[in-house]
Parts: structure tokens; sequence; C-alpha cells
């Protein structure tokens, strides 16, 4: 006789406070040639580095995401020239110098950088996916027991266990556009909900 099983799926979740921001930046040059464009854009990201590197964001936190070309046309249709784009994410790895890092980016090259987005992290979810596992395992066990009473049986063993996702949920960090006291651009930072999914199947045993 084939066991009588009870499978349920569900979810926690565990809110963290975020400790690094990640910057999606772009830097972009116009020029009459592709290879123009690109020389121009390749300079403004070196700028940018070097900005960077001056305020402590380490090589390992910068990294360029793209390189693209794409042409430019006046308002005839008529080809005018290329725009280069460069793409870097920047690690910030204390939140309260994001504010400066983008002033002085921008500083570095003007109206040729663009922020794509601007989002909170966690550098080490280790511990948080740990408690949103913690959570999602426990309110599984209790759907669990709730539909082994329903059937007039009780939970046995764990038979199988299956992680259906273990995933960030997005956050982004909010710029305020007022200085302070301290100089740049505060970020308000709130929590960062960290969420994972587990299905779980165990035995039903007769209930005593």
């Amino acid at each position: 006789m084939a066991k009588r099983t009870v499978t349920v799926n569900s979810s926690g979740r565990a809110a963290v406070a975020p400790d690094v921001v990640r910057l999606d930046l772009r830097v972009g040059h116009d020029a009459d040639d592709v290879a123009a464009a690109l020389a121009g854009a390749s300079e403004g990201v070196a700028r940018v580095g070097t900005v960077l590197r001056a305020r402590n964001v380490a090589n390992a936190d910068i990294r360029t995401l793209d390189v693209t070309v794409s042409q430019r046309w006046d308002s005839t249709g008529a080809p005018v020239g290329f725009t280069a784009q460069q793409r870097l994410t920047v690690t910030a790895r204390r939140i309260e110098s994001v504010g400066t890092i983008l002033e002085a980016a921008a500083a570095a090259v003007g109206n040729a950088l663009l922020v794509d987005q601007v989002r909170l992290d966690v550098a080490d979810r280790t511990d948080g996916l740990r408690q949103a596992r913690d959570v999602a395992f426990a309110d599984a066990r209790d759907k669990a027991e709730q539909y082994a009473a329903l059937s007039g049986a009780r939970l046995g063993a764990v038979l199988e266990v299956a992680e259906s996702g273990a995933v960030p949920m997005t956050a982004f960090a909010s710029v305020a556009a007022s200085r302070q006291a301290s100089g740049g651009m505060p970020v308000e930072t709130g929590d960062l909900d960290l969420t994972a999914g587990v299905t779980v199947t165990w035995e039903l045993e007769a209930a005593e």
C-alpha cells in the first residue's frame, strides 16, 4: 500500500539592514565617428574611476558591465554621428559615502554621467537567508499539520525537502536631493527583505 503523504509549499522572509549600495552608472560621449566616441567614453570612465578610487572604492568593487555604440540622427533622419556608452556597476561599502561618490563622479564628467539605479544590498546574505529558511520551514510544518488533522492523520517523517527559491527582494535606495551639513546627498536605507521558498513532503501516519 502506498504511503499517504502531504506536500506543501511555503515561503519565509527576513528583514536585514543593508550594508552596501550597488550603483549602476553610464558614461557617454558623442562624436563624429565610432573611434572618437569610444575614446571619449573611455576617457570619461577613466576619470570616474579615478574619483571613485580616491574615495576608497576598491578596484574589485568597480566593474564594467558593457560598452555600446549607437548612431545619432537629426530631426530630418540624417546621420550626424555616434554615441558610445560604457556601463559600470560600483559597490559602495560605506552607505553614507554614496552621495559624495555620485557628486564626485558627476563633477568629473558632467552631464556625460547617467545614474541608472541605486540599489540596496547585503554583502553577506548567509544569516538573513538562514532566518528566512527557518521561517519558511516553520510555516510549511504549520500548514502540513493542519492538513494532516483535516485528513484524520498526524505528521510523520519528512520525506523530501526542496528549496523553491531563495532570492533577495528588489530594493532601491532613496537618494535625497538636499545636502546635509556633512555634504553629499543622504541615502535613506530602510530594511531589505530576503525571501526563501521551500517545498516539503511529510509522511502521514494514522492518528492515535
